[in-house]
């Protein structure tokens, strides 16, 4: 962990606050301030990207499944109704694509100017997001019937091979 807990007092603790610098030095990254949406962002945002991945690759069929799993398997709020259901209907898709390609171009500016950087692909916006974000800023959710979420609307009209709702 980061804190020593010595009954009810906690302190950083040093080796881990060493650890950091020393990672920071070997990737030539300054440290910065960093908000909490963007902490917020970069955790759920992968996250829902993933599960875009999931559905792409048939490994789900519904958006309801991801947020099952995550709800009942990970403990992800059940008051937010899962993170695809999130994405939908508490951020929109358009701001989760868009924030997810600002992401990615760092990401990939990073591993491309400093190869101490692994390269990461969690932030690669998936097919279906881009599908999904562009249906939505269409205005193809007042199309869908209620209660069938837009991502799922935008699968079934794929696998009809219709581009349109």
């Amino acid at each position: 962990g980061i804190y020593i807990h010595r009954g009810r007092d906690k302190m950083v603790d040093p080796e881990v606050v060493a650890k950091v610098e020393e990672i920071r030095k070997t990737k030539n990254h300054p440290a910065r301030k960093v908000t909490d949406e963007e902490i917020c962002e970069r955790l759920f945002f992968s996250m829902i990207n993933e599960g875009f991945k999931i559905l792409e690759e048939g490994f789900a069929q519904r958006s309801s499944d991801i947020d099952i799993v995550y709800i009942f398997g990970y403990g992800f709020p059940p008051s937010k109704g899962g993170p695809m259901f999130y994405a939908e209907n508490y951020v929109g898709l358009a701001k989760v694509l868009e924030r997810v390609q600002v992401y990615n171009k760092e990401a990939k500016e990073r591993f491309t100017k400093n190869k101490a950087y692994l390269p990461v692909d969690y932030f690669e916006p998936s097919k279906l997001l881009i599908a999904c974000a562009q249906a939505e800023k269409a205005g193809m959710k007042a199309k869908v019937p209620p209660g069938v979420p837009l991502i799922d609307a935008v699968i079934a009209a794929q696998k009809k091979g219709n581009s349109k709702l």
